[in-house]
C-alpha cells in the first residue's frame, strides 16, 4: 500500500479492524442453551474473581485503601501498592478488594500478604523509629503551642497594665465654660 493509497483505504481499515473485534466477541459468547463453563465455587454471599474484576479498582471498598498503603510492592521494594503501577500491584490490589468484599478482615489479609512476601511487605517494619519520630515530633509541637499560649497570655497581662497606668497618670482634662453649659442643660432635661 502506497502512502497516497492510505487515506483512501482507510475507512476500509477501520471498518475491517471494527469486525474482527466484534467478531471475537461473539466467538467467545456462550450460545443459548449450552452448559456454562466450569468455574470454581465461591462460598454463598461471596464474589469470585471472574464476576467482578472491573469493580476491583473503580468500586469504593471500605478498608481497601489503608491496607494498600501499608504494603510495599514486591517487584521493586520502592512504592506501596496503592502508588505503584506494576500487575503485581495491580494484581494485590484486586486480591485485597476482593477478599474484602467477601468478608476477610484486613488483619487476615495484611497477614497473608506477610506470609507469603516476608516482613519486608510491611511499608513501616516493627524495628523502624518512624513511630518513636512521630511521637517526639508530637511532644514538641505540643510544647511549643503551650509556650506560645503562655506567652500571648503575658502579653496581654502586660498590656493590660500599661493601658491601666496610663489611665491613672492621666491628668483630668481641663473643663471650660463650655461644659458648664452643656453640663446644666443636661440637668435641666434630667429634670423634665
Amino acid at each position: 500500500m502506497t502512502r497516497s493509497s492510505l487515506p483512501r483505504a482507510l475507512p476500509a481499515l477501520i471498518l475491517g479492524a471494527g469486525l474482527s473485534f466484534s467478531g471475537a466477541a461473539f466467538a467467545h459468547a456462550p450460545t443459548p442453551g449450552a452448559a456454562a463453563p466450569m468455574t470454581h465455587a465461591a462460598p454463598a454471599g461471596s464474589v469470585s474473581p471472574e464476576d467482578d474484576y472491573g469493580d476491583d479498582i473503580q468500586g469504593n471498598v471500605p478498608g481497601a485503601s489503608a491496607i494498600e498503603g501499608r504494603l510495599m510492592a514486591p517487584c521493586c521494594w520502592v512504592q506501596t501498592i496503592d502508588i505503584h503501577d506494576s500487575p503485581i500491584a495491580l494484581s494485590m490490589r484486586h486480591e485485597i478488594r476482593r477478599r474484602l468484599r467477601n468478608g476477610e478482615s484486613a488483619e487476615v489479609i495484611q497477614a497473608s500478604f506477610v506470609e507469603r512476601y516476608g516482613s519486608k511487605i510491611m511499608a513501616v517494619q516493627e524495628s523502624s523509629q518512624l513511630k518513636n519520630v512521630f511521637i517526639g515530633l508530637s511532644v514538641v509541637m505540643g510544647g511549643a503551642g503551650i509556650a506560645a499560649a503562655m506567652m500571648i497570655g503575658r502579653w496581654r497581662k502586660q498590656s493590660a497594665l500599661k493601658d491601666g497606668a496610663k489611665a491613672k497618670d492621666a491628668p483630668e482634662p481641663k473643663r471650660d465654660q463650655w461644659d458648664e453649659k452643656l453640663d446644666a442643660e443636661l440637668k435641666e432635661l434630667d429634670k423634665e
